[in-house]
């Protein structure tokens, strides 16, 4: 199995992507279990890039179209994901991890999301391959 989508980084388009997302894997025969890790992955990831992203526009003072892709793959080793936008460089796993203990009012908003991707992956990796944010995930396959 192999998948690639690509849309505009806008909010708008987040929703039509998870159900493409969703529709993809269900037509591969990937289990809901799965197929919900995956949407709760990619929508902290492609929220991540839509509000952390914005590179301020090129050089002539225009905006630079930003865009997304998601890739996936599916072997005997597990699903792997690649997601690649052209926003200003963003590490999401460079953020401090939330302090689960600490009381939900004195809690900072934020950081839960990656926490999550974290949890659900077997492996995670960010690498900036100019003019790239580039975040690997791979998920078991059950």
């Amino acid at each position: 199995m192999r998948l690639r989508l690509q849309i505009p980084c806008e909010r708008t388009q987040l929703g039509l992507l998870l159900d493409s997302i969703e529709q993809s894997l269900l037509e591969h025969g990937i289990a809901r279990e799965l197929r919900d890790d995956m949407r709760l992955i990619a929508e902290e990831v492609v929220s991540n890039a839509i509000n952390h992203g914005d590179n301020g526009g090129g050089a002539d003072g225009e905006p630079t179209p930003r865009r997304i892709a998601v890739d996936i793959a599916r072997d005997d080793d597990g699903l792997h994901v690649e997601f690649r936008d052209n926003g200003k460089p963003f590490d999401p796993l460079d953020q401090e991890p939330p302090d689960l203990d600490a009381d939900i009012v004195d809690r900072p908003v934020g950081g839960l999301g990656v926490h999550l991707v974290r949890e659900l992956a077997r492996s995670v990796r960010y690498v900036r391959e100019e003019p790239y944010n580039v975040l690997h995930v791979v998920l078991r396959t059950r």
